[in-house]
Order: C-alpha cells, then structure tokens, then sequence
C-alpha cells in the first residue's frame, strides 16, 4: 500500500517537473527575441569612414560604426557598453572608468585601457566645443592596471554628463577598424553601403542580420529622414528628433568688399531656397534668437555683376557635398563660374590656419532644446578661425559669467552683444536651416533616440 502511494507520489512529481519545464521552455521561447532580417536607411553618402558630426545624416552613420565612452538618453539616465565600472570621486575630483573584460576592435584586436587614454587625448585635441569644455576641467589623464582616471582642475560632477557628447567615440590607432554595432563591409559609390554585425561589440550581439545604408531616392526605405510634419503612411511612424542644421557662409580673411560679400550672401540664400530650404534670418534660429539679422540682399543684376569676374574660391565643408551637382547647375544658369573645393571637418582648422581663404560655406548641427547661450558659445567656439580674436572669446567668457547671475535680462543682453558684433564684423552670415525628423516603419522595434537626436540601434529588430 505503501509502496504504491509513493511510487504515486513519485509519477505526480515527475509529471510536475516536466509540467514546470514545458513551462519555462515555452515562455523562453514566447519572449525570445528574433534574430535576422535587415533595414534599408536612407542617409547622404558619406566622404569617408571617419567620425563625423557636421551634419544629421553624417552623425546618424557614424553612431552606427563608431562606439561612444557614454550615451545619454533623453530622460537623464547614462548607459555605456565598454565600461562596466564608472564612478566620480568628489573628494579626490577623479573619475574612474574600469574597461569591461575581454572587449576587442572589429577585427579581433583586444581593446586595452591605453586606447581609452588615447581616445580621451584625441578628443580633447578636436575643435568641438564639447572638447573645448572638457579642456577647460581636466588636470591630468593617467592609466593603472585596467582604469583609467581622469583628474579634474576643481569639483565638476557634471562631467560625466559632458562625456556623452556624440564626439567622444573608441577609437583604434588602425585604419578602418571599428568599435561600434556594426561594420562597413561593402560600399558601393553613389549607391549604397552595406553594414554587417560586429561580432565583437562590446553591447553584444546586433539583431538585425545587416543593414543596407541607401544614397538613392528611387524607392522608399525603411528609415529615412524627412521635414517634420511633411510624410503620412500607415506603414510608418514618425519621431522628431529636435535637431536642425544651419548653414553658414563666413570671411575668414578680412580683405574682402562689402559689395562682394553681400553679392554671394544673395546668391547662396537663392540657391538653398530654390532647393526647400528654409531661410534663416538668425545665428541660431529665428523663433528663439533676441535679435532678427536682416542684411541687404542685391539684384540679379547687380550681383551677376560683381561676381562674373571675382575668380571665386569657395571652400565647402565635406559634408555639403551631396548639393555639388545641384549647386554647379544653379550657377550655370546664373552665368557664374566659381570653383568649389571640398574640406573635411577635421582639416578645416589647419588649413584656414596655413591658407589665406576668403569664402567658405559651412554647416553646424544644433539640439532645437540646448540653451540659447550654448548655441552661440558653440558658433564662436567651434568657428574659432583667425578672425575671431581676443575680443569675440572676451565677450563669450563674459557670457559665461552672466549665466550664473540667473538674470535674463543681462543675459540676452549680452547674446545680443555677441550676435551683433558678429553680423557688423561682416565675419557670419546665416543663409539657410532644415530641420528633421526620423520616419521609420513599424515593423522595427526596440530603437531608441538618445538626448542627442540619435536613433540606436542596439535593441532595433524586426517584428515578425
């Protein structure tokens, strides 16, 4: 009797624990996430594989190829990939970063602490006003074991908050080896660029099988970007990314007519307007700017006249190439000859430094929610060239300080300052803007925009 109860007991048990087990596998399985498939994206092509942030489209692209120290996303939180410890020391003002275990480059090479130091050192060499601030607060960068520390000039708890600037990216000191989700694997000029999963991404492993980054416009893909408000499709929804870019024409050199400038300002502002860009009539954007730039504009006449015989260089950053063809057939129409040469950002600074360049049309990306004090701290900062002396980074230290005042008045005071300095100086004129947004389809999941406008495409898969 006994001996049949618990041979009983016994089967239920069994029969039990093969319930539970059914169980778990079918709710793994219910709840596992799919692997495959691939997505179309729509960018500009790029001029090269390097980091860039010039414009949107180039940002988008590098975030895919190219690791950040950090990402901020839009509710405050910071995450990172390559650091499994980091923390801010108050009272020694040091921040620690302990390198998660094992990491290596797209082509298998381990990734050690000293590429995190060599990293750090190469941003803060760059002209972008996150690695000017960053400058500004850092004593020291040592290396012990697998940690690096980053001593501080002075108690800076925002730091962190400034180490996830787009900018701040894991870098090899080889060519054409990448940190980020994915890869190049195949380019295709004028056509597309396919991206494959790095095997060896310190997030793990991508969902998506690759992606497949379209220069063409012949058929609607599944992630592109387009005006806000302008694309409906059932198929496909819409996130605004709060970025727009402003291009601007500058005069580095200081031997140049009014007449002459005026006359290309008129030109330029004609050209972008003919391609549905939206003219801007401020440094930043007209909506939130204190003070309304309204420069004289010439006839057709009058500017075909002073610019048929100017022998016009216009020096154009990279990242407005894709207008090339565009811009040489407006200017055909026009009558006008000009010779443009292209410059990628990270040379710009060492050529206007060594050349005499009177014209060059460049592009600056803005978050639509940064404050207005650092939008203008950025146009100066960042478009520090030789004629933006001691004066022009005077009246910006000034604007720091009035900052801290938490007096409005004063401040827009002195931003007003700044900008009218600036237009008077005949140095920046702004000539267009175009904002964004970021329409995907819906069948894509788990992307996620950061502060910065950025969709990741860690978690991105494809509902099945």
């Amino acid at each position: 009797m006994n001996s049949n109860y618990n041979s009983g007991v016994r089967t239920m048990s069994n029969l039990t624990k093969i319930f539970v087990l059914l169980l778990i596998v079918v709710v793994m399985f219910s709840i596992k996430t799919n692997y495959g498939g691939n997505i179309t994206i729509r960018l500009n092509e790029p001029s090269s594989l390097s980091f860039s942030s010039s414009n949107y489209s180039d940002l988008i692209f590098s975030s895919l190829i190219h690791e950040n120290f950090f990402y901020l996303k839009d509710n405050g939180d910071i995450v990172t990939y390559i650091f499994k410890d980091y923390r801010y020391d108050k009272s020694k003002k040091t921040i620690f970063l302990k390198l998660k275990d094992n990491l290596s480059f797209s082509n298998g090479e381990p990734i050690t602490i000293k590429d995190v130091k060599n990293s750090l050192n190469s941003f803060l060499n760059q002209n972008f006003l996150s690695s000017k601030k960053m400058r500004k607060i850092i004593k020291k960068i040592y290396v012990e074991k697998d940690i690096a520390y980053i001593e501080l000039l002075y108690d800076n708890p925002d730091t962190l908050t400034l180490m996830t600037a787009p900018e701040l990216i894991l870098l090899s000191e080889k060519y054409q080896v990448f940190t980020g989700l994915f890869y190049p694997a195949e380019w295709v000029k004028n056509q597309y660029l396919i991206l494959r999963p790095n095997k060896f991404y310190s997030g793990g492993r991508a969902y998506i099988e690759y992606i497949r980054v379209s220069f063409s416009e012949d058929y609607l893909p599944d992630v592109f970007l387009a005006n806000p408000g302008t694309f409906s499709g059932s198929s496909y929804n819409e996130f605004k990314s709060g970025i727009y870019e402003n291009i601007y024409i500058c005069f580095p050199e200081e031997k140049i007519g009014q007449n002459s400038k005026i006359a290309f300002y008129t030109l330029l502002r004609q050209y972008y307007k003919s391609v549905g860009l939206t003219e801007l009539n401020s440094l930043t954007s007209d909506e939130e700017s204190p003070v309304s730039i309204n420069i004289r504009k010439l006839s057709n006449r009058r500017m075909r006249s002073i610019l048929r015989y100017s022998k016009i260089e216009l020096y154009i950053i990279s990242s407005l190439k894709g207008d090339d063809e565009n811009f040489k057939e407006f200017l055909r129409k026009k009558g006008l000859e000009i010779d443009t040469i292209y410059v990628s950002g990270s040379n710009l600074q060492n050529l206007l430094d060594n050349n005499p360049i009177k014209y060059l049309l460049i592009q600056k990306l803005f978050k639509k929610k940064t404050l207005l004090e650092e939008k203008i701290n950025k146009i100066v900062r960042e478009m520090s060239f030789k004629r933006f002396n001691e004066k022009y980074l005077k009246l910006i230290n000034e604007l720091d300080e009035v900052k801290f005042l938490n007096n409005e008045e004063l401040l827009i005071d002195q931003i007003s300052k700044i900008i009218d300095k600036i237009i008077n100086d005949g140095f920046i004129y702004p000539v267009a803007q175009k904002r964004y947004s970021i329409v995907m389809k819906n069948k894509i999941k788990g992307i996620e925009m950061d502060y910065y406008g950025r969709p990741l495409f860690q978690k991105a898969r494809l509902d099945k």
